[in-house]
């Protein structure tokens, strides 16, 4: 089988919610089944994203930024993200690893919204469109002047239930307290039926 780009939280390196989530599930803590999708760079690569886009916003940011070829711009951006695609070994090895579990919650690392996918493929479509909304006029403002994010990380975590998508994970007094001494930081732990899915440190992320 080819890599499919999923990384077991267990095997994952990175900082920020990855490294804290790992160093609670080494701890013992009731992590959810966690994995961290590591195709962006590939994707990105094989679809000649980075120069595509940099076209579409030539003329946005100048002495002043046009907002109207800002909106266009990224409005095009989210379109050749969604609209290009993986490698088809790549897709079908993702689809596998993941055969037989879910639902699932997608999201980006760091971040509390999230996207609800109830198998496999549509845990796929989630990470495009999580790749997708990086290029909203928000996002692009924010890492300005960076265009193009050099890393997306996108967690996929398996749950029982679909929590709602407004407040679905709930923040654990006890848990963070617990999490906290351990971690040697302060951290708020989220939940979700008694599953630690998200981290969030005070220092962000």
């Amino acid at each position: 089988m080819a890599n499919p780009g999923l990384i077991p939280l267990a095997q994952a390196e990175g900082q920020g919610e990855v490294l804290l989530l790992r160093q609670a599930q080494e701890l013992g803590f009731p992590v959810g089944e966690t994995w961290v999708v590591g195709l962006w760079e590939e994707f990105a690569r094989l679809n000649n994203l980075a120069e595509r886009i940099a076209w579409l916003f030539q003329g946005v940011f100048g002495v002043r930024i046009d907002e109207e070829r800002l909106l266009l711009a990224a409005e095009e951006a989210k379109r050749a993200v969604r609209e290009s695609y993986l490698l088809p070994e790549r897709a079908e090895a993702f689809l596998e690893t993941l055969e037989g579990k879910g639902p699932f919650l997608v999201r980006r690392a760091g971040e509390g919204t999230y996207h609800l996918a109830r198998n496999p493929q549509e845990a796929l479509f989630a990470v495009k469109r999580l790749w997708a909304e990086a290029f909203r006029v928000e996002a692009i403002l924010e890492r300005y002047p960076a265009l193009f994010p050099s890393a997306l990380t996108v967690l996929v975590q398996e749950v029982t239930t679909f929590p709602p998508l407004e407040g679905g994970l709930l923040e654990d007094p006890f848990l963070s307290l617990d999490l906290s001494q351990a971690l040697g930081q302060r951290v708020v732990a989220y939940t979700w039926e008694g599953t630690l899915l998200r981290i969030e440190s005070v220092h962000g992320g």
